[in-house]
């Protein structure tokens, strides 16, 4: 299966709010406490900041300069607005938006990827506004990432050419494989329902 590194920090967050849980509240474990919480803040900062897209983060991505080298320099990332793929501008709802899988110096990966999307409003890495987004796009996207089948693991899937490229040709990440996600259409209802019905 194919994990992107925004759903690895997911996962990574839940492991450290469950290691604070499991921390005895003593004097001998203050200092780790500590530690675990200014790892969950950054963390946090760090991905509902630079991971999030929505068309408002579009617009500012277009209007980036590029190779700005200074600490308050906007584009952190020298990203060039010319790598936001055609696909993505016609996709993304008005209403919604969603966690972007990788984000490296001068590269975004802008696909849909479902399991560090969905775990991050399950472990509230995704703030409450960035989760009724996400919950938002799911469904204004329906037909996209559900249809009648489980919801897809990635939107779009690679295929040809750029999955040789991005994969390595690796069979373990063929189309069919990384197409549809773990979890059943079942859950999918049941997050929807809880999105409906909670206050926001």
């Amino acid at each position: 299966m194919h994990m992107t590194f925004h759903a690895l920090q997911a996962l990574y967050y839940s492991a450290l709010l469950g290691a604070r849980e499991m921390l005895a509240p003593e004097e001998a474990s203050t200092d780790l406490v500590r530690a675990l919480n200014n790892r969950l803040l950054a963390l946090s900062f760090h991905i509902r900041e630079y991971y999030w897209i929505d068309v408002k983060k579009l617009n500012e991505i277009y209007r980036y300069k590029t190779e700005e080298y200074s600490y308050d320099a906007i584009n952190k990332f020298n990203i060039y607005p010319d790598q936001i793929p055609p696909w993505l501008v016609e996709w993304m709802p008005s209403e919604g938006g969603y966690l972007i899988g990788n984000l490296q110096p001068a590269h975004m990966d802008f696909r849909f990827f479902s399991l560090g999307n969905v775990w991050s409003i399950v472990s509230s890495l995704a703030n409450i506004d960035q989760s009724h987004a996400i919950l938002d796009l799911i469904e204004a996207k329906w037909e996209d990432l559900v249809a009648d089948m489980p919801l897809k693991i990635c939107y779009p899937a690679l295929e040809g050419q750029e999955w040789r490229i991005i994969t390595g040709g690796d069979p373990k990440n063929t189309y069919c494989l990384h197409l549809f996600f773990l979890f059943s259409s079942c859950n999918v209802y049941i997050v929807f329902y809880l999105h409906r019905n909670l206050p926001r």
